[in-house]
């Protein structure tokens, strides 16, 4: 998993992925103004609540015990998303 440091990159826009990938965080470089893409989610499977551009909020859940089983696996990933952006950065905060 690639990961990008937030003192590096902004934060632009989502946009809507290519198969299987249900959106691309864009985001550009301080500095030099250059534009780097982050894929995440899948279009195949499901998640708890789509934040993101709610796209794929037929797939929605809402299952909370789904979504407390998702953060309990991917806990271990949190402290990192202070630092660095990266697609379970984005999975946990606009899908989870």
């Amino acid at each position: 998993m690639s990961k990008v440091p937030k003192s590096e990159y902004t934060f632009v826009k989502f946009k809507k992925g290519k198969y299987p990938k249900k959106y691309y965080a864009e985001l550009k470089n301080k500095k030099t103004g250059r534009e780097k893409n982050i894929p995440f989610g899948d279009v195949r499977y499901p998640q708890y609540k789509d934040k993101a551009l709610g796209l794929y909020s037929s797939k929605d859940t809402n299952d909370t015990e789904r979504r407390k089983a998702y953060r309990a696996r991917h806990a271990k990933e949190v402290p990192s998303f202070k630092k660095y952006y990266s697609a379970g950065y984005f999975a946990y905060k606009y899908l989870w």
